[in-house]
């Protein structure tokens, strides 16, 4: 398993790299929007949706919401937008914390979850085109665009879901949230957590980055590691609502397209209002 594991990220590794580095904006928005889409015939299992027509309907209407919002530059302020993503994985941290007893809230309720699952996608979305999109930050007298302020965030992602398999593996002893992933342990947040601040730390000293500037980032390291541990969390606990171990098969070692970005759905979102209200953009 962590053979073909390591098979099939050494395959998405280049290519993400590739599209976050090398693509325009609306092209990233584009192959974005296909794994959003991806995650939404995913979600619509997880929901309850019985057949493969009522999975592509609701497949088609989060297709038919990204493009209408992209058609119209999303309407609503970036400071709304991140205020309802704030809002939402507030709520959706609570519900972790609660369950099982949170479950009546969506448990055989089909539209309740694709509403979540509609936002959830949308928002996630959202966040990766937007911080794609920024012309410059200003760090440390360096001005960074926006494909590598993504690149920056997708590493401590991957830090933190890399450091917690591997101590998970090796010093797991005490359970995360044992009722809904009895697999996952406080050992592996915490490797999680050291490498990803290990990725930071290295990052604002290639930077030259303050003192000040180091403070942000680590700010934004931890919330950003957080809200990945707890949007791996939230997946989970509908997969275990739903009875599968698995979102999908089409990641060989990894499961389905919402396996593999569990930890970017929550995390990505978070990371933007954090550098928002950091680095006032």
């Amino acid at each position: 398993m962590l053979k073909l594991r390591i098979m099939t990220a050494l395959v998405l590794f280049p290519f993400t790299l590739y599209c976050i580095l090398f693509l325009s904006n609306d092209f990233f928005a584009l192959v974005m929007g296909g794994v959003i889409l991806i995650a939404a015939y995913e979600w619509a299992g997880l929901a309850g949706f019985p057949t493969l027509l009522t999975k592509m309907a609701f497949v088609a209407i989060v297709a038919t919401i990204l493009y209408s919002l992209w058609l119209i530059n999303f309407l609503l302020s970036p400071d709304l937008m991140n205020l309802i993503a704030a809002v939402f994985w507030f709520f959706n941290a609570i519900l972790v914390f609660k369950y099982p007893q949170s479950a009546f809230l969506w448990k055989d309720k089909p539209a309740i979850s694709a509403i979540m699952g509609i936002i959830l996608l949308l928002l996630t979305w959202y966040a990766l085109i937007s911080i794609h999109a920024i012309e410059g930050l200003q760090f440390a007298q360096q001005t960074i665009k926006g494909p590598y302020i993504l690149l920056f965030c997708m590493m401590l992602i991957w830090a933190a879901d890399t450091g917690a398999y591997f101590s998970g593996r090796r010093f797991g002893r005490k359970k995360l949230a044992l009722k809904i992933s009895p697999g996952k342990s406080w050992e592996g947040v915490y490797g999680g957590l050291i490498l990803s601040v290990s990725v930071a730390s290295i990052c604002t000293m290639i930077y030259q980055g303050s003192f000040q500037d180091y403070a942000n980032i680590m700010i934004i390291t931890f919330a950003t590691v957080i809200f990945s541990v707890i949007g791996d969390l939230m997946e989970s606990m509908f997969k275990r609502q739903a009875g599968v171990k698995d979102s999908g098969k089409i990641l060989p070692g990894h499961g389905g397209m919402l396996d593999r970005i569990d930890g970017v759905i929550a995390a990505v979102p978070i990371f933007l209002i954090a550098i928002s209200q950091l680095y006032k953009l």
